[in-house]
């Protein structure tokens, strides 16, 4: 069966209990000891991305890919006990409807030029990566303004791979994932 690499996941939009029957994962390292798992397709695109931030000046790293339910479930489980319901549910999807769980979706570290992690979300070199994501097959899941419509806050890290297609329409067109399904299934 021919992967759909746009497939709406979000909190009404479960993962295909099948899905990860259908994806080959691969692995990119984060550093010299770690790595995430992708999807095959989006791990080569997510390469290519990322020599090209970087020979743009902008060092980074991808922090988290692939997670299984029970790793899903963790990660919610534990945001909760840290931050509570409220704010988990505003940053984190419940288990079986988390992007992580198709292997399309990367979190990026960007660096500045001392080495060290960019934590603010206004930072101009998010928005550096933000307007290179589309050649490469992604877009930014979770922009910000867009909240009403995603379900979640802004995620300037949050990537998630559609293929260049896609990726190029989202962007000129300014949609989220949601808006583009909406217009691709309109009749």
């Amino acid at each position: 069966m021919d992967l759909d690499r746009t497939i709406l996941v979000n909190r009404t939009h479960p993962v295909p209990e099948d899905f990860s029957d259908r994806i080959k994962l691969v692995k990119i390292p984060m550093d010299e000891e770690n790595c995430i798992l992708v999807e095959e397709e989006t791990a080569k695109a997510y390469q290519a991305l990322q020599q090209h931030l970087i020979d743009s000046g902008l060092p980074n790293s991808p922090l988290s890919g692939y997670r299984s339910f029970e790793r899903q479930q963790v990660v919610w489980d534990n945001f909760i006990r840290d931050h509570g319901p409220e704010y988990a549910a505003r940053y984190v999807a419940k288990p079986g409807f988390s992007e992580h769980q198709t292997g399309l979706a990367i979190d990026v570290t960007l660096y500045d030029q001392n080495g060290n992690d960019i934590e603010d979300s206004c930072a101009p070199e998010f928005e550096t990566m933000h307007h290179n994501l589309h050649p490469f097959g992604f877009i930014l899941r979770y922009p910000a303004g867009r909240e009403a419509i995603t379900g979640y806050d802004y995620e300037p890290w949050h990537i998630r791979y559609v293929g260049i297609q896609a990726a190029e329409m989202i962007y000129r067109s300014q949609w989220t994932l949601e808006e583009y399904w909406e217009q691709r299934n309109q009749p």
